[in-house]
């Protein structure tokens, strides 16, 4: 939790503590391994982030496709996992984010003023 309030407290800016990059920064500290290491330095803003996630064909495709290609593995939700939310959680693409499990049944989003709270991701992986 500690590294969670540390990375998601931080203000919001589009490609370095958005949504997606600062669940996969609290991923990176807590494993070693940035999911989102193919996309770093890709846009800077929420046009930006629109068109990375449409060239991936959506969300659900872009989060399986780094998850892949950062060898994770398919997940049930255990503490430090990272996932994706429901539609409807975030005002950007799609209403989705990157999660980062805090515990079973709880998973912290990045928000414009710092993180809430979630009780589920809608899919998840691991280490």
């Amino acid at each position: 939790m500690a590294v969670v309030d540390d990375v998601m407290s931080e203000p919001w800016v589009w490609g370095a503590t958005d949504c997606c990059a600062s669940a996969c920064d609290v991923f990176a500290r807590l494993h070693g391994i940035d999911p989102m290491q193919a996309v770093r330095g890709s846009y800077n803003t929420a046009m930006g982030a629109v068109r990375l996630i449409q060239s991936w064909g959506g969300m659900v495709a872009m989060a399986e496709g780094l998850a892949a290609a950062s060898d994770l593995s398919a997940s049930d939700g255990a503490t430090g996992d990272i996932g994706l939310s429901a539609p409807g959680f975030a005002e950007g693409p799609e209403g989705r984010a990157l999660l980062i499990c805090i515990q079973p049944g709880a998973w912290a989003g990045k928000a414009v003023d710092g993180f809430v709270i979630l009780p589920n991701a809608e899919r998840c992986w691991r280490v």
